[in-house]
């Protein structure tokens, strides 16, 4: 009877240690789903702020070009009346 206890509760201790290394391995697996996704996120974020930052540059540069090119008043003459 100690014996068949003794087996049984070995049996019970193999399947739970099989079934926490199953589920652990499916978690491992998940893990490297979300790494993978966030480090993919986080890629995709730079680009874009990357990408505001040189439209910006770009904008304000040619603004600032079209402000020099503006034609400067000349300065008013008398008229000799």
């Amino acid at each position: 009877m100690l014996e068949e206890k003794n087996t049984s509760a070995e049996a019970l201790a193999r399947a739970l240690e099989l079934e926490l290394a199953q589920k652990r391995l499916h978690w491992q697996r998940d893990r490297e789903k979300y790494r993978t996704l966030r480090v993919l996120s986080f890629g995709f974020l730079f680009i874009i702020i990357l990408a505001g930052l040189i439209g910006f540059f770009f904008f304000f540069s040619r603004t600032n070009g079209m402000r020099e090119q503006r034609p400067q008043p000349s300065p008013v003459t008398e008229s000799p009346h």
